[in-house]
């Protein structure tokens, strides 16, 4: 017996029926595969930037922490008074301007790495945000040993330099320059793996045609 016009427009919603679903589906599944991709490449993207603001971050302390040293060296110690006001002799003076460049690109250091706390706090763990709020403080640290040098004795100068300069060992130093390499480590561990998950699947993925 043949189909007649009904069965075949019956059959045809059926299908059409069928079809609609399919579609949805497929268009869920696009838009989760597309969420989780937008999503990989954002945490990616920050992890980037975190280790970027990360190693300046690490290379500006270096170069803070040595020019601050100059400042606790005996000559700097050495004020003339003139006027009855405290004018720096002009070693002095040398070692605050060397120390202030330093400072100024130190600070915007510590600046990126607070830019990077809000979304390392949100995509991530509380260990990347405890790491990067650690490795800001040895700013504030050197900061501060600067800003009180005016009230050190001379031997609490004296200790404050070993703990600034590279190569004098230091008791202060060592704990500072280990503080330093474990929260540059704490956040590689996080980090690293994002960025080199991305570029599995880059290679993954083969030459584009």
């Amino acid at each position: 017996m043949g189909w007649t016009h009904a069965a075949w427009s019956a059959l045809g919603s059926v299908l059409s029926g069928i079809g609609t679903i399919v579609g949805a589906f497929a268009v869920i599944w696009a838009a989760r595969l597309g969420s989780g991709t937008l999503e990989n490449w954002r945490e990616q993207n920050i992890s980037e930037r975190i280790l970027i603001a990360t190693y300046d971050a690490e290379r500006s302390l270096g170069d803070l922490r040595h020019a601050a040293a100059n400042l606790f060296a005996r000559g700097s110690a050495q004020r003339d008074l003139q006027d009855g006001a405290e004018a720096l002799t002009s070693e002095a003076a040398k070692a605050y301007r060397y120390y202030e460049t330093f400072r100024e690109t130190a600070s915007l250091a510590r600046r990126s790495l607070a830019d990077c706390l809000p979304t390392a706090k949100a995509l991530f763990d509380a260990d990347l945000e405890q790491a990067i709020g650690e490795l800001m403080k040895q700013f504030d640290i050197v900061f501060a040993d600067v800003g009180w040098r005016a009230e050190l004795s001379p031997d609490e100068r004296q200790a404050k330099w070993k703990k600034l300069t590279p190569g004098v060992p230091s008791e202060d130093r060592n704990t500072m320059d280990a503080t330093i390499a474990a929260q540059v480590a704490r956040i590689e561990d996080i980090c690293l793996p994002q960025l080199r998950a991305a570029g599995r699947k880059r290679r993954d993925a083969g030459p584009s045609v």
